[in-house]
């Protein structure tokens, strides 16, 4: 674990396997009323497998649920629907994923494998992208243009050169992706930020914005594996701090990149800024300088609620599946998959890159984790 790591309650994370379904929809961390009235977190055992589970299929359920409003304005999801809180009938079906899932999907089973965590290399990496690749799941042009290349036996290296935007993409392709890296360097988030980096360069996601932005999201997704629920929500800066200070130091010189710092001194605030604030001021596009703080702002807002956190991120409108996806992660790494939702994960597509699938995978990264005894602190 990183050396002065977040607060984690003695006690709070059991390495044991689940026992319960996934989906039981009650949150690991529950609200009580206090005094006050007011709702007050109150911390139940999560076994790490769980989370493990739940970082891959929060990101499953988000993608699913914000797609069908894909690019929609947050007025005309308000009006249309509200609050979205039911998986909604969509372009390939209710519950059915974007790209979003089919790329953390080939994350993790490039990762499962990878021989070395220390100097991550992209080669298997950018092959398992390329054979999961599936134009039909609304990948981006560009990414959909440098898969073909490589399935067709390019290097990705060549593939990104002949399809290169000036200076790298600043989108949040790489990040929406990246919740296997915590899994696979768990426990240690500069292990993940180190994935998280390789594993952004095979589809061309290599500007400052990107790299940052995807090194930030793994890294969020890493602490809170291994966080408690209550000291979350009691100290959010000090959870925001942690993130980019661990971000920073993998990137190196100019992280964070000008365009994040205006999001995160708000997300350093004591007080959360306002929904309007996030829409008006920090926006929810595919901009990774953007969505990415948006997401953390969801998640951040109510961290016990997986319901909550995926609600909110839907409603900023924009980029619903990925900001939702990418809150989804961090929302089952905290609370663990049994927190989710049982009426969104039973209409969840199973079958390849599906559910069952992303199951097994998290399983599967987790018995690398303990085989290796943790990733060392490099």
């Amino acid at each position: 674990m990183d050396e002065g790591a977040y607060p984690v309650r003695t006690g709070m994370i059991v390495e044991e396997d689940p026992a319960e379904p996934i989906g039981g929809g009650s949150a690991r961390a529950k609200r009580t009323a206090n005094s006050s009235g007011e709702g007050a977190l109150v911390s139940r055992p999560i076994k790490v497998a769980d989370r493990f589970r739940g970082a891959l299929l929060g990101t499953q359920v988000g993608d699913a649920l914000g797609m069908p409003v894909e690019g929609w304005p947050a007025d005309r999801i308000r009006e249309a629907f509200g609050e979205v809180r039911d998986m909604l009938p969509a372009r390939l079906g209710r519950g059915t994923f974007t790209d979003d899932t089919q790329m953390t999907a080939a994350l993790a089973e490039a990762l499962v494998h990878i021989p070395s965590l220390q100097s991550p290399d992209p080669d298997p990496i950018a092959r398992s992208f390329a054979r999961r690749f599936d134009p039909k799941r609304g990948y981006g042009a560009n990414t959909g243009r440098i898969l073909s290349e490589i399935r067709g036996g390019r290097h990705w290296s060549d593939a990104v050169a002949a399809h290169s935007l000036p200076g790298g993409s600043f989108a949040n392709g790489a990040a929406m992706r990246v919740a296997p890296a915590a899994l696979a360097g768990y426990p240690s988030g500069r292990v993940a930020a180190r994935l998280a980096v390789a594993q952004a360069l095979p589809t061309g996601h290599s500007h400052p914005e990107s790299l940052f932005g995807t090194a930030f999201q793994a890294v969020a997704v890493s602490e809170a594996l291994r966080a408690d629920p209550t000291a979350v929500e009691r100290n959010r800066p000090e959870f925001v701090q942690r993130i980019v200070r661990t971000a920073t130091e993998v990137v190196g010189p100019g992280a964070p990149p000008p365009a994040f710092r205006p999001a995160l001194e708000f997300l350093y605030s004591p007080s959360l800024p306002s929904v309007e604030t996030v829409r008006n001021r920090i926006g929810a596009g595919v901009r990774a300088a953007k969505s990415v703080p948006a997401a953390l702002w969801a998640f951040l807002a109510s961290p016990g609620s997986p319901e909550e956190v995926l609600v909110r991120a839907v409603g900023l409108g924009e980029d619903t599946d990925t900001v939702a996806a990418m809150a989804g992660a961090l929302a089952g790494a905290l609370n663990g998959a049994q927190a989710l939702p049982a009426r969104w994960v039973e209409v969840l597509e199973d079958g390849p890159c599906g559910r069952s699938h992303l199951v097994e995978l998290a399983d599967a990264l987790l018995r690398r984790a303990r085989n290796l005894g943790g990733s060392p602190e490099a």
